[in-house]
């Protein structure tokens, strides 16, 4: 374009010369050197604005040339600027991203199989990632402290009372009671011999035996009518009194601080143990193996599990607008965070770019992109400036011939 341009700038030069040469051959020979002349002008002139944008028209350093290399850092900042206040802004990306229906786009992927695939694919691998580099005594530690922390934290004792409450609430109070009474009963009558030995060797030696059985069948009838008493009577006072007793065990469970400071110490004693390192050890060691045994494997459950779970989640979005409509928002919302909070970096990247090339590579690269365009310019101004001259020509010839039917237009 710049061959064409001064091809066409030396061509009028050639027949501005000729003409010159051939003035008052013919009278049609002064349009053309009026044409030549002013196209040749407009030539010039173009060719000097469109040089003094990237250098010194040759190299004479004339004020107000060289613009593009002299001011390079300001126009490096002003174009990071423009890019920042008119691509980068909340209002151009939160509309952009209302257009694209985002949520919908996503979802349709994700419920593609081979894209589930993919993501499972990357997820587990990047787990399988992560938990190689991990320092195993490190990971140990914290799952060694959170464990020991939340075990410390977590007063079992009102739980434990509140669980046995509940089971014990209402009528299965009476039905945990009947139970405790049959399985009595029943004990007392297996272990009918036990207990007679057992009386046996607690009396005196010189005890008959007839004394011995005599005793153990007190008891014995006296414990069985008791218990029967207490299953057949639901206001038996045995029975009230073991309510009783235990309703004031579990409140205890719940609110007594000795019980809870028997607990602590209990707990102290078990994280003290050294099997709680060697549980917590050997934990995070099988959940290592499990993940990367997970990875290698091409139909893994896990990878599995994750597949499913992603086409899910995109069926989710597609059968429910409230959702979608969220991630939607959430998504506007996110963008309009990071164009708030991160947009100066983008245009400072831009400008600090433009800013750390050389001058004239500067002007090189701006004249390879717009040049085209700018030798245009050139072509035009020859073309524009020789009619123009043309037309002046015209007028003054013309005026000059008839001088009354046109002084009304010579002053313009």
């Amino acid at each position: 374009m710049k061959r064409l341009a001064t091809g066409l700038l030396l061509a009028v030069t050639v027949i501005f010369i000729s003409a010159r040469l051939g003035h008052g051959i013919a009278p049609w020979v002064g349009y053309i050197e009026a044409t030549a002349e002013a196209a040749m002008i407009g030539a010039l002139a173009d060719w000097f604005a469109v040089t003094a944008l990237f250098r010194h028209p040759l190299g004479l350093k004339i004020p107000h040339t060289a613009i593009i290399p002299q001011r390079k850092n300001q126009i490096a900042e002003q174009f990071g600027r423009f890019v920042q206040e008119n691509f980068l802004s909340e209002q151009v990306i939160s509309t952009k991203i209302r257009a694209m229906n985002l949520s919908r786009h996503v979802a349709l992927w994700l419920v593609t199989p081979r894209h589930a695939d993919a993501v499972a694919e990357q997820l587990t691998n990047g787990l399988a990632g992560a938990v190689r580099v991990m320092n195993d005594a490190s990971v140990q530690s914290m799952i060694e402290q959170r464990l020991v922390d939340k075990i410390r934290d977590t007063h079992f004792a009102p739980l434990i009372g509140d669980l046995l409450t509940f089971l014990t609430s209402g009528r299965r109070q009476q039905e945990a009671i009947d139970a405790a009474v049959n399985i009595a009963l029943k004990l007392l009558e297996e272990s009918d011999e036990q207990l007679r030995e057992k009386i046996g060797a607690e009396t005196p030696w010189w005890f008959p035996s007839s004394l011995d059985q005599a005793v153990y069948n007190k008891l014995s009838r006296s414990l069985t009518a008791t218990l029967y008493e207490m299953q057949m009577d639901v206001l038996h006072p045995m029975r009230i009194r073991l309510i009783n007793m235990t309703d004031e065990f579990l409140k205890e469970l719940k609110h007594s601080t000795e019980i809870r400071s028997k607990e602590a110490a209990i707990k102290e004693d078990l994280l003290n143990q050294p099997a709680l390192r060697d549980f917590t050890q050997s934990l995070w060691y099988d959940i290592k193996a499990a993940l990367l045994r997970q990875s290698e494997q091409p139909n893994a459950e896990l990878k599995r599990t994750i597949q499913q779970s992603v086409m899910k989640f995109g069926e989710a979005i597609l059968e429910d607008p409230a959702l979608a409509h969220k991630i939607d928002g959430w998504a506007e919302a996110s963008a309009g965070y990071l164009i708030r909070t991160y947009g100066h970096e983008a245009a400072d990247l831009i400008s600090g770019t433009i800013d750390g090339w050389d001058p004239e590579a500067t002007a090189e690269r701006i004249e390879l992109q717009i040049g085209r365009d700018l030798q245009f310019i050139r072509i035009n101004g020859t073309l524009v400036g020789g009619l123009a001259g043309l037309v002046i020509h015209c007028l003054s010839e013309a005026s000059r011939l008839s001088p009354v039917s046109l002084s009304g237009l010579w002053p313009l």
